[in-house]
């Protein structure tokens, strides 16, 4: 009897200890990659780790996140392929400087907080790092499959997943850093105009022109009247990003609708790139 109690006290034990589970997604990237350009072409993808526990269980998770390098790496990097010996390579990278893999050195790693709740999740940001001036290969698509491997904090595999690399060189384009927010401070009848930008990034293949367009040039906020402009509605693609700017202005002696001592509005506004 007293054997069967300590067994039934070591199974609530582990099962305590394991309700905390956590499950890992990691975003596909696309890659807009032009072989004749010389610059390094760096594209941002993201990871998120999503946890839930029982009331009982502790408030915080170490975690460990890792890579492989894809279903064809070859000389130490990955490779994206569209047929059997038409490929580019590529790397991982956690930031700037430094490779992602699944080493103890090369993991992400963090700590999940709870606080008084029973989920929780953390994120952060990865890049796709290609070298530039690669031997060009027909115009295509290539691809190529990443596995994820999530750990606990001490290195155990817990869950994997999988995320996709494509890498496009056909005549294309994509806006690889997206606008920002374009924000005014504005008081009621000021005496100046208030103007507001923020940039955003395009890549395109070397030689493609491309046009941008916004949705309108103008609108109305919390009863403010506003004109939006881009700093250049077209360009040619030099297969690096190239930035913009999204610039607004605001009037001066506008009365506005706002009946409190601080308001704040917004209005959505698109922006497209036709290629």
């Amino acid at each position: 009897m007293r054997l069967l109690a300590a067994l039934a006290l070591l199974g609530a034990a582990l099962n305590a200890a394991a309700a905390v589970t956590c499950t890992s997604t990691v975003t596909p990237v696309t890659v807009v990659y032009d072989p004749t350009s010389a610059t390094q072409n760096v594209t941002t993808g993201s990871y998120t780790i999503s946890c839930t526990r029982a009331a009982a269980d502790p408030n915080t998770f170490a975690w460990q996140l890792g890579v492989d390098d894809g279903l064809q790496p070859g000389g130490g990097s990955n490779r994206a392929q569209r047929n059997p010996g038409q490929r580019y390579f590529y790397d991982t990278y956690r930031s700037s400087g430094n490779l992602w893999g699944d080493t103890a050195a090369t993991r992400f790693t963090g700590t999940v907080s709870f606080g008084a709740s029973l989920s929780a999740s953390s994120s952060g940001p990865f890049d796709i790092v290609m070298t530039g001036s690669q031997t060009a290969q027909p115009a295509g698509t290539y691809t190529d499959t990443v596995t994820v491997t999530l750990r606990n904090g001490a290195g155990t595999a817990i869950g994997t997943t999988t995320f996709g690399v494509t890498v496009l060189t056909t005549n294309t384009c994509q806006l690889s850093v997206a606008p920002g927010n374009v924000s005014f401070i504005y008081t009621s009848f000021q005496a100046g105009t208030s103007s507001a930008s923020n940039s955003f990034g395009v890549r395109c293949t070397t030689g493609l022109p491309y046009t941008m367009a916004l949705d309108a040039t103008s609108g109305s906020v919390l009863g403010l009247t506003y004109t939006l402009a881009l700093s250049s509605p077209s360009g040619t693609g030099s297969g690096d990003t190239q930035t913009y700017n999204v610039n607004g202005s605001m009037a001066a002696n506008q009365g506005g609708t706002c009946a409190t001592g601080v308001c704040n509005g917004s209005q959505t506004r698109t922006l497209t790139l036709t290629w």
